[in-house]
């Protein structure tokens, strides 16, 4: 899987504490306040709360979350592209692709 250098300088080291997916949308909220937004290709599943973000790799509608303690939180996009949104704990846009 290819490495996305954006979302994982922007995600690297923030701590997931609560998720949710409902009618295709997953949100992951962060310890910092900030917020990602993933268009899900249909039912996705629920993540656990916990894991520290290390890096994020994606291929096609794949996009991957890869914790420090070594497990991975893999989400299906709903488009290869337009799909992920993260925004600051002031609901500022921080990345949109």
């Amino acid at each position: 899987m290819i490495s996305n250098h954006k979302l994982t300088t922007l995600l690297q080291g923030r701590k997931i504490v609560s998720s949710a997916s409902s009618g295709g949308v997953a949100t992951i909220g962060f310890d910092d306040g900030s917020a990602m937004t993933v268009q899900t290709g249909g039912s996705s599943s629920s993540a656990a709360s916990g894991g520290t973000v290390d890096k994020v790799q994606q291929e096609g509608t794949t996009l991957a979350l890869v914790m420090k303690d070594g497990s991975t939180l893999q989400i299906t996009t709903a488009e290869e592209t337009s799909s992920v949104m993260v925004r600051d704990k002031s609901h500022g846009m921080e990345y949109a692709d």
